[in-house]
């Protein structure tokens, strides 16, 4: 493999190693965030919604630039941006997977948000938002390692 598509392919492994450590802060509120009460709640509350709702539109610009390398690592290496661009792996596939975890996740967390604000039941919605998350860390989890080990496969 061409030095420069080793380059780009290995852009989304550090991008993606960030955003891990984003993910485990955000899903730190599920410990943390039961122990605050009143005003401080409300700030760390408005602070995980806002960090939510910016880390998946993170988590779709680090898909974006992991397609964008494997579309430019197969014309360099091919000279076709299609050459590379289907998952040959599942790491490939579980990123897709996770996107929409994570996405279900965030609508989860903004339907709780809603019933909150409207006074209503939010349990139901809580605990679907908190258990979406935990399959997400799960995922990222899977989906890391699997990386991991493909990155060995770039290398070589």
């Amino acid at each position: 493999m061409e030095p420069l598509s080793t380059a780009l392919l290995l852009v989304h492994p550090f991008l993606a190693l960030l955003l891990v450590m984003w993910l485990v802060r955000q899903h730190g509120w599920r410990k943390g965030g039961g122990t605050l009460k009143g005003e401080a709640r409300k700030e760390a509350l408005a602070e995980h919604v806002r960090s939510g709702e910016r880390l998946l539109l993170a988590t779709v610009g680090l898909v974006m630039v992991a397609i964008l390398a494997r579309a430019a690592a197969g014309y360099i290496e091919e000279g076709r941006i299609t050459a590379m661009l289907l998952p040959t792996n599942l790491h490939g596939w579980t990123g897709p997977l996770g996107l929409w975890v994570l996405w279900t996740t965030v609508r989860q967390g903004r339907q709780a948000l809603a019933a909150m604000e409207a006074k209503e039941s939010i349990v139901a919605s809580r605990t679907r938002h908190g258990r979406a998350a935990d399959l997400m860390l799960i995922l990222v989890g899977v989906h890391a390692f699997l990386g991991f080990l493909y990155t060995f496969a770039v290398l070589s």
